[in-house]
């Protein structure tokens, strides 16, 4: 059996990305609060953390790019909330 860190990567980086959103207006799933920002974002950098893991591993296929074009979303998120809140 292997491993596809690159399939775990996607799926981790989704999760992290719907639990850390959920607490801001659109979704608004407040179960929660204001942890579920950084336990979402927590479930994402592992997430990231396995798709540079499957980089290195150089794993085939196209997944492990996916995975890590999402540093982006990442950076992105940190903006928002620091223009949200004013503070990180």
């Amino acid at each position: 059996m292997t491993r596809k860190f690159s399939n775990f990567s996607i799926l981790l980086i989704v999760v992290g990305i719907f639990v850390a959103y959920m607490a801001f207006p659109p979704i608004s799933i407040d179960i929660l609060g204001w942890w579920g920002i950084f336990i979402g974002f927590g479930i994402y950098l592992t997430g990231v953390g396995l798709g540079i893991g499957a980089f290195f591993k150089k794993e085939k296929g196209f997944i492990k790019y996916i995975s890590l074009f999402s540093i982006s979303l990442g950076s992105l998120f940190i903006a928002f909330l620091y223009a949200i809140v004013g503070k990180v």
